[in-house]
């Protein structure tokens, strides 16, 4: 007699702590018959570290894997499918897996846990709900500026990821295009030596001047055409921050979005003095 359909668990993984694993992830992959991985070395050391056994193979969005692990969960075994870091199918291949197995009329289970999007825009106390996850920013450069005056026009926040590599000259994209975006960016994520960082995109090419680390980006563009606000413009904003209950640096930090000036130039500008 044919055994019933096993299931396709969609595991979420730490983006950097170990320690962000769930207790049902771990169970999971436990239990499950087989960890289909992004990269397999990468998965072997989250296991071993858990002292997990659970055989381990690779998965591809091109060749015949996704149909492969359809037919084994056909034939009653259940599957975990688990990327480097975080949860899958937002920025890596597991989305074919999901599909095929979706398609065949197969379960598929998701596993919540660690985000970097997510992680990024909880810590950036940045107001509302419409974001666009982005994911992994264009190789090219001119598919970089096209994509970033995309961003700008669409005027919606967006969380996207950059490599070391290639940060400065996506933030000098940025501080041509949209030099009044505020952005919130985090650096090695629940890692060893986080960092979450916010200013406008000249400001972050002073302060990330040797990259080091992953990237994770949140960009705010600025609303509509700016010209940049004259000193007594900003001078006069702040006054109006102040008097509701703003302290000097979040009123700058509002202005700087809002007037297409870096937000140093604007912390000179307080007209308060230094205690207020």
């Amino acid at each position: 007699m044919p055994s019933d359909p096993g299931t396709l668990y969609v595991v979420a993984t730490p983006i950097g702590n170990l320690e962000d694993i769930t207790l049902r992830a771990l169970r999971v992959l436990r239990e499950v018959d087989l960890v289909a991985a992004e990269h397999v070395p990468v998965a072997l050391t989250l296991l071993r570290h858990f002292e997990i056994d659970t055989p381990v193979t690779a998965y591809h969005d091109r060749g015949p894997e996704p149909l492969q692990l359809v037919e084994r969960l056909r034939g009653g075994e259940s599957i975990a499918i688990v990327s480097d870091a975080g949860t899958p199918g937002l920025s890596d291949p597991a989305h074919a897996v999901v599909a095929a197995a979706r398609e065949a009329g197969l379960t598929v289970s998701p596993i919540p846990g660690a985000s970097a999007g997510a992680t990024l825009w909880s810590a950036a106390g940045i107001a509302g709900s419409d974001v666009r996850h982005y994911g992994f920013l264009p190789r090219k450069p001119a598919a970089v500026r096209r994509t970033i005056a995309e961003f700008a026009e669409q005027g919606r926040p967006v969380i996207a990821f950059e490599a070391p590599r290639r940060l400065r000259a996506t933030l000098e994209q940025l501080a041509r295009i949209a030099p009044g975006a505020e952005l919130t960016i985090g650096r090695e994520l629940t890692k060893l030596h986080e960092q979450i960082w916010t200013g406008s995109p000249a400001e972050a090419l002073e302060e990330f001047s040797e990259p080091r680390g992953e990237f994770t980006l949140l960009i705010v563009p600025p609303v509509g055409e700016q010209t940049p606000w004259t000193d007594a413009e900003i001078a006069q904003a702040l006054a109006e921050a102040a008097a509701q209950g703003a302290s000097r640096s979040q009123a700058a930090r509002h202005v700087a979005q809002q007037s297409g000036r870096p937000r140093r130039e604007i912390y000179a500008l307080w007209p308060f003095g230094q205690d207020r």
